[in-house]
């Protein structure tokens, strides 16, 4: 214990305050752990995983109907699919644990195979989503029905089918089998040119299918066709006066617009385009059964949009990098990232159509980190994801039973991973990497320690400005938030008598908005999608009749350096914000030579402040305050987080007064800390 002469010396004291920075630079120990990183996992552990979430579904199970029926619902096709194919996979490998049932995979087959989850006999009649033959969504009564189900039952009949020599198969189910997924592939509904919106993957899937199950060639040359006409729509319109099926980024637009169509309208949906993809899941093999390779100018799209796929949608803790033009109807809900795991399970075993060399490597362990994030999140949330992360509403949650289905879909995606031998292939944490989509305004980046974007404004949601759109640590979870606008987000605003007059990130207030102009580039030149290896700038400028503001965006694998330059018309005063996220969240200042304070409402002096650090419910950030204008001072205030980030609730000010005709720079260094954070590098120091 030192004396109190030597805890009085400078040099001692700044010892002290460095070595409290650094500690403090780390959340305080939580009850929930971040996922470990960088381990590969092999078949041993997806099955483990796959028990886990057995414990989860099997209260669900009932004996007496031969089914499983999620909580309050009879409509349990989806979930009778998915842990179908989990019981048969699992038989398959041989696999000993909760997750195999062979006794079941007989009984959801019977039950996945007649009325009323299955309609027949043929009916040429069909309107809208209504079809027969097909799937319903109940075993129990008739249900309604979506092109969505079909394949997912389809799968589920087809891995039953595979095992059943395993599961001792009567001839009479496995016959059934065959003949249902034959006949559903060959109706009008599904049988090309039969497409639904921008999403061939449905038919695509039925045609594989059918094919495994029968061997009739005929399934694979549909399969192509499907193939061959989205690729050749890629970026010329099928349609004329229509939009192609992907934007100039080659993010897919989920439905066809008019061809004049841009910025928010072109926006993709990264849970569908992940869905759409995986209709190439099936590419390698069906040329392995005999089908002609498509030509190799469409191979060639298909492999730069898997490319865009990866960069533009996939953040490196196995989630998605998420905007969707769908907006908060589906958008942060957990049975979506579910299915969406399909789309990266087609990047890690795609040969032909791999986009970069190290694809296979690189998604494999995305995958892995993906049940880490999994299992990570649901701890939070007392052991299942809820229908919507994050206190995200929208109308297409189902808060009862999404927690059970979603856990089944997680269950089937890891009998997939080892069903496939991910586990066996060699595991590479990927570098940073990024995907620009220029006529929809948005710019995703990832890298092993953050994930976030800039989407310059969203269709429908409130989000959207030339700042970052959300910060997420590298466990997946939001620290400054997961969207929002205003005081509940990244931006600068410059106000007069109160009013904000300029906003850099304004969301859907268009009042506030003005001329916006954004510009992106890597090493100096644009690239549309890469690794960020030679730096990655974006740069966007708002302005009005009261000032302008230009954001300078730079970003590392470790860090994200912001450079914001405001100029106003009139005297104003300019306010940068940093928002935080949850409940428990806190904000200290750290200076030279003192201990971090905890920052409160009463605004103090930024000069001697070295920088922020921003505690959120899991993880944080830190704020380097690089160049600070003179006469700044610093507040914590509440933020109103509106429906696209509810749980930002603080948020930490910058402020400083503008003289008419002035102009000045604030710069930042922004670093994000998980609950068991790898090593920040660099000491105490805040900024570069």
């Amino acid at each position: 214990m030192p004396s109190d002469a030597a805890v009085g010396s400078t040099a001692v004291r700044a010892r002290i305050a460095a070595l409290v920075v650094a500690a403090l630079l780390l959340p305080a120990a939580s009850a929930v752990a971040a996922p470990t990183t960088g381990a590969q996992l092999g078949d041993a552990d997806y099955w483990a995983f796959a028990d886990r979430r057995q414990a989860d579904v099997e209260p669900q199970w009932r004996a007496d109907l031969g089914v499983y029926l999620p909580p309050q619902s009879i409509d349990d096709v989806r979930l009778d699919a998915n842990m179908l194919l989990t019981h048969a996979t699992a038989a398959l490998a041989g696999h000993q644990g909760p997750s195999r049932k062979d006794d079941r995979v007989l009984l959801l087959a019977r039950a996945l195979t007649r009325f009323p989850a299955y309609l027949q006999p043929p009916d040429p009649n069909t309107n809208g989503q209504t079809h027969v033959p097909g799937w319903t969504s109940s075993t129990q009564r008739r249900g309604g029905q979506h092109v969505a189900v079909d394949p997912q039952v389809a799968e589920a009949l087809t891995a039953a089918w595979e095992a059943r020599d395993v599961v001792e198969m009567p001839a009479d189910l496995a016959l059934r089998i065959q003949q249902t997924i034959s006949d559903v592939a060959a109706s009008p509904f599904f049988r090309y040119p039969a497409m639904l919106l921008t999403q061939f993957n449905w038919h695509a899937d039925m045609d594989a299918f059918a094919a495994r199950v029968t061997g009739n060639p005929s399934f694979l040359q549909d399969y192509r066709l499907q193939l061959m006409r989205f690729a050749k729509g890629a970026k010329t319109p099928i349609v004329a006066g229509r939009t192609p099926y992907l934007n100039k980024g080659l993010g897919m637009i989920y439905a066809p617009r008019r061809a004049d169509a841009s910025g928010p309208a072109r926006l993709s949906s990264s849970e569908y385009e992940n869905l759409v993809f995986s209709g190439l899941r099936h590419y390698d093999w069906a040329i392995s059964k005999g089908m002609a390779p498509l030509p190799a100018a469409q191979e060639t799209i298909l492999r730069k949009w898997a490319q865009r796929v990866l960069f533009g949608d996939w953040t490196h803790a196995g989630y998605l990098n998420w905007d969707t033009s769908l907006g908060t109807r589906r958008w942060q809900l957990t049975r979506y990232w579910g299915f969406a795991q399909q789309g990266l399970l087609t990047l890690a075993t795609a040969r032909r159509l791999a986009a970069v060399p190290g694809q296979a490597a690189w998604t494999a362990w995305i995958a892995d980190r993906g049940l880490e994030t999994y299992e990570h999140l649901a701890a939070q949330y007392g052991g299942k994801l809820p229908s919507a992360l994050w206190d995200v509403k929208g109308r297409d949650g189902a808060p009862v039973q999404d927690p059970v289905f979603s856990a089944s879909r997680m269950e089937a995606h890891a009998a997939r991973l080892a069903q496939l031998q991910i586990g066996a292939r060699q595991a590479e944490q990927p570098p940073g990497w990024y995907a620009y989509d220029p006529d929809a305004g948005r710019l995703a980046v990832s890298s092993g320690r953050y994930s976030t974007a800039i989407v310059l404004r969203h269709p429908t949601d409130d989000y959207g400005g030339v700042e970052l759109a959300r910060l997420l640590s590298g466990a997946g979870d939001p620290v400054s938030g997961t969207g929002g606008s205003g005081r509940a987000a990244f931006g600068l605003d410059l106000s007069r008598g109160g009013r904000v007059v300029l906003d850099t990130q304004p969301g859907l207030r268009v009042s506030r908005r003005g001329a916006t102009t954004f510009t992106v580039r890597r090493g100096g030149r644009l690239d549309l999608r890469g690794v960020l290896g030679n730096g990655l700038v974006a740069a966007g400028t708002v302005s009005n009749a009261a000032g302008s503001a230009t954001v300078t965006t730079r970003f590392g694998e470790q860090s994200i350096v912001v450079t914001r330059r405001v100029r106003a018309a009139r005297d104003g005063i300019a306010t940068v914000r940093f928002p935080v996220w949850g409940s428990e969240s806190g904000v200290r200042v750290v200076r030279s030579g003192r201990a971090p304070g905890t920052l409160r409402s009463a605004a103090v002096p930024a000069k001697g402040a070295q920088g922020l650090l921003l505690r959120a419910d899991h993880g944080g950030y830190r704020v380097g305050l690089c160049t600070v204008p003179s006469g700044a001072r610093l507040r914590l205030a509440g933020a109103d987080g509106p429906a696209t980030s509810r749980l930002t609730r603080r948020v930490a000010l910058l402020s400083f007064p503008l003289r008419k005709g002035q102009e000045r720079t604030v710069s930042v260094r922004l670093v994000t800390t998980d609950d068991a954070p790898a090593p920040l590098g660099g000491g105490a120091r805040m900024c570069p």
